[in-house]
């Protein structure tokens, strides 16, 4: 069985995870998008341009009346980026329970779950701070790249240079980008399984367990991206093709979205729980240690029989016939 079968297969066990999953996706996204429409609704009993836009949710329409409003749209931008810190606090909170079920191996419960999420909560914060720092690495040299390319063919005539150079730049720093969160999610699964509080170790660690077996890691976490991507391409195309022009066309579209927000909560799981069978199977295995020898037993002294002299009393008759003679 392959490491991917065995992901879909440990994913598989524990599929009530992805109702937790899909409410904690599902619930930061509702209240935030709640607070953008609370501007368009203002609005709707002023015109009735308002219905006719809303049918196609322009986002250069919303913007506008977010400026026009007597509400300030800085309250209503922080209210939005404050969600969604706390939702993905939220959703660091439960990746410390999937870890505890995909990477010790326990069988899922709730108590198990959450006593998971609670337990490397706090190691899982270190490790996010820490890797923040690669993350930041990363973009400043995609930011160096974009200069160079302005430096060295800005002010040329020829617009082909930059396009091709644009493309590389784009591809170098996903490169970069995906090389920093495959070492995350390792460091994280390092973490769980060797129940470590050493965040950074963990996360230098994991540097050398991709760089052991490169092909095997890197290869895994490409077949997974094809996975997510092709759900999203089918989403897409979907969606391109189903217009909303009725009230069953925008319920059939809904349902669409929701079976999407499903798949990406599975195709995150999935992530997961293959990448810790991988982990498992990789995972030098420690040294058997040999135990200490026994001491032997002491001989023990037979009790001589009646009339028989022991030999270590025995006298010495040779001796005792040559000095004789």
């Amino acid at each position: 069985m392959t490491v991917f079968h065995q992901g879909v297969r440990s994913l598989q066990q524990a599929r009530r995870m992805l109702l937790v999953f899909y409410a904690a996706a599902t619930l930061p996204a509702v209240i935030g998008a709640a607070v953008v429409m609370t501007v368009p609704f203002d609005s709707l009993r002023h015109s009735t341009w308002a219905i006719a836009l809303g049918n196609n949710l322009d986002a250069s329409w919303i913007a506008e009346l977010i400026a026009q409003s007597a509400v300030p749209a800085l309250p209503m931008l922080a209210a939005v980026l404050g969600l969604a810190g706390l939702a993905r606090i939220l959703q660091l909170f439960l990746l410390g329970g999937t870890l505890q079920i995909f990477g010790v191996g326990e069988p899922f419960s709730a108590a198990v779950f959450f006593c998971g999420c609670g337990r490397h909560f706090w190691r899982l914060v270190r490790l996010t701070l820490f890797s923040l720092i690669f993350f930041g690495v990363a973009g400043a040299i995609g930011a160096g790249l974009n200069w160079a390319g302005l430096k060295i063919w800005g002010e040329g005539s020829a617009a082909g240079p930059l396009v091709y150079w644009g493309w590389f730049r784009v591809v170098f720093l996903a490169c970069l980008l995906g090389v920093c969160s495959l070492v995350f999610d390792y460091a994280a699964i390092r973490l769980a399984v060797e129940d470590s509080r050493q965040s950074v170790r963990a996360y230098l660690g994991a540097f050398r367990f991709i760089w052991r077996a490169p092909f095997r890691t890197i290869s895994l976490y490409i077949v997974l991206w094809l996975v997510a991507l092709l759900f999203l391409a089918a989403y897409a195309g979907v969606s391109w093709l189903v217009p909303q022009t009725s009230l069953a066309l925008i319920v059939l579209l809904f349902l669409v979205r929701q079976a999407t927000v499903l798949a990406k909560v599975w195709c995150r799981l999935l992530f997961y729980s293959a990448q810790c069978a991988l982990y498992r199977d990789l995972r030098p295995s420690p040294a058997p240690v040999e135990p200490a020898p026994r001491p032997l037993p002491e001989p023990v002294a037979l009790p001589a029989e009646p009339g028989q002299v022991p030999p270590e009393t025995e006298p010495d008759r040779s001796g005792g016939a040559f000095a004789g003679s």
